[in-house]
């Protein structure tokens, strides 16, 4: 069960030794500390400097700034204490605080306060946890748009459109009598133009996942195919073994790289083939067969001798087909990238159809916000909906397809407003710092 009664500390600024840490509380018991600690009456904004008793006569020289609900982060009483970067010293003031009544905040739960309070929306507290963890200029960027409202302004902008279908296909069951027939040609030609339109929608919000969260590429394809040199050459580090001796690999080795300042994670995995020997040899092929039904692209990796080489992936997989060992080729394949990881060449052409393949325009993609996979199966379960809203309304179900659109427009709406349940807020939020 959520607590918002009681009041909470946490260290906010980094850990480890620097010249000025940052102790945050929040919560009701915010205006009786900051006058057990200063001598003053809290009100907000103010800024107090006083000397912290700690330990066997040890103070801490501090200073307190106060914040006054709702016009704080968490829209409660909130004090933030700066004192010197010593982990130590936080540890005993933090210590000091439990003593006078806060407990340790969970992680997120600074955060998740400020959503409950209605200070912020739920895709800008995930934006914000996306904030402090970019490691890229143009992640960086993305973050920096949707916590700005771009990508709330386009979610809003499907949100309404649906609700424009539903309200003419809910009013003329509404208001239909018995002895008419319901002309519904014009919301049929609605519902397909909505789903044209959020195709693309779904195709943008896809590239933002990938801006934010990274494109998983998985690296298959027959034994000895140079799977691992590969590897090795995308990630630019000895990431895995290679050998001479089929199934070598035998666990999934994962490395993150930058491409054109866009991160993709490279998994290499086992040699698919029906030939398998041994128990632990079965296990990484089984791995890398649910490897493949998570990856974003398929990188199938064939050599001359394994040309008639073909498998079936999961529906939907963006497969790049790519011959290695250029040098032993006899002729060139037009219609398929050939490269030689052990040589180095086309790499970087393999690069760039990697992007190809997950961006439909680079430029789009650096221009665009963020988005989390969260957001994307939300909107991809609104897609099934109200493509079934499509079909039965071409088939005279009109009932069922406006039950449909509804359930649609209740996935979209669990993207800024879900079902305030403990569970789903705690997986949320408990990805985020302590402190935050």
């Amino acid at each position: 069960m959520i607590n918002t009664e009681d009041t909470i500390v946490a260290c906010s600024s980094p850990p480890g030794s620097g010249a000025v840490s940052c102790i945050r509380v929040s919560g009701k018991g915010c205006s009786e500390l900051f006058k057990n600690i200063s001598g003053y009456e809290i009100s907000h904004k103010e800024v107090a400097l006083c000397e912290i008793p700690l330990k066997e006569g040890f103070k801490e020289k501090c200073v307190l700034t106060s914040f006054i609900a709702p016009n704080s982060y968490t829209g409660e009483d909130v004090i933030e204490i700066s004192c010197h970067g010593n982990p130590l010293i936080v540890e005993l003031i933090i210590s000091k605080l439990n003593d006078l009544g806060c407990r340790n905040a969970e992680p997120g739960e600074f955060t998740m306060r400020s959503y409950l309070n209605e200070k912020i929306s739920l895709v800008e507290a995930e934006t914000i946890a996306d904030l402090i963890t970019a490691e890229s200029f143009e992640k960086l960027k993305a973050i920096s748009k949707s916590l700005s409202g771009d990508f709330e302004k386009e979610l809003n902008e499907a949100v309404l459109k649906l609700k424009k279908i539903r309200t003419k296909i809910e009013g003329e069951i509404d208001f239909n009598d018995q002895d008419t027939e319901i002309n519904i040609s014009s919301t049929k030609t609605e519902i397909n133009d909505f789903n044209i339109y959020f195709k693309d929608f779904i195709h943008k919000i896809e590239e933002a996942v990938f801006v934010n969260e990274g494109v998983k590429v998985v690296i298959t394809g027959p034994e000895n195919a140079g799977k691992s040199t590969l590897m090795n050459i995308l990630a630019k580090d000895d990431v895995s073994i290679v050998s001479e001796i089929p199934g070598t690999t035998r666990d999934l080795l994962q490395k993150s790289v930058k491409i054109q300042g866009f991160i993709f994670d490279f998994i290499d995995t086992a040699g698919l083939s029906d030939n398998q020997e041994g128990t632990i040899e079965k296990i990484g092929i089984d791995l890398a067969k649910k490897a493949l039904n998570q990856a974003n692209i398929i990188i199938e990796l064939v050599d001359p001798e394994n040309m008639e080489y073909e498998m079936v992936y999961p529906e939907k997989s963006k497969v790049l087909k790519v011959i290695n060992k250029l040098d032993l080729l006899k002729k060139v394949d037009k219609k398929h990238l050939c490269i030689s990881a052990k040589y180095n060449k086309n790499l970087e052409e393999l690069r760039n159809a990697l992007i190809d393949l997950a961006f439909s325009s680079k430029n789009r993609a650096l221009e665009g916000f963020s988005a989390r996979t969260r957001h994307l199966k939300l909107i991809n379960k609104c897609f099934v909906e109200t493509t079934a809203a499509e079909k039965l309304c071409f088939n005279g179900s009109v009932e069922l397809a406006a039950e449909h659109l509804r359930i649609a427009s209740d996935f979209l709406g669990l993207i800024m407003n879900p079902y305030s349940s403990d569970d789903l807020l705690g997986e949320i939020f408990s990805s985020f710092c302590i402190g935050k």
